[in-house]
């Protein structure tokens, strides 16, 4: 992870503006004073985000290595390997980036590796 990256109330005002998702990673496009920034979410392994309304003002972002949604992550991981189709190894220290909205929504993203580029 990039040390540069501050977490918590830093991000209090900026703008969620798009959230991009491919095979691999996550990245969140967020305005920080009329410029873009974004966090890459590598190697993600889950992704949560109920009850978009009308705001995408960002309250705070945190990042926590024990997020109960990590281990709701590695328990879907975990029953979907016991059905076949591969087996997904996920022996690492997983992280959750949590997105908190200023209308209560919090997105989750759980990932092996978090970046930014602004």
């Amino acid at each position: 992870m990039n040390d540069k990256i501050a977490w918590g109330e830093c991000w209090h005002d900026t703008l969620l503006e798009r959230i991009t998702i491919d095979y691999d990673n996550i990245v969140v496009e967020i305005e920080v004073n009329e410029k873009i920034t974004k966090l890459i979410c590598y190697n993600f392994i889950g992704f949560d985000y109920l009850g978009q309304w009308d705001e995408n003002v960002i309250k705070c972002i945190t990042l926590s290595e024990d997020d109960e949604m990590i281990f709701v992550a590695k328990e879907r991981i975990k029953y979907n390997n016991s059905l076949g189709g591969g087996v997904k190894i996920f022996e690492t220290q997983w992280k959750c980036v949590c997105i908190e909205l200023i209308d209560g929504v919090i997105i989750h993203i759980i990932c092996e590796k978090v970046d930014y580029n602004n």
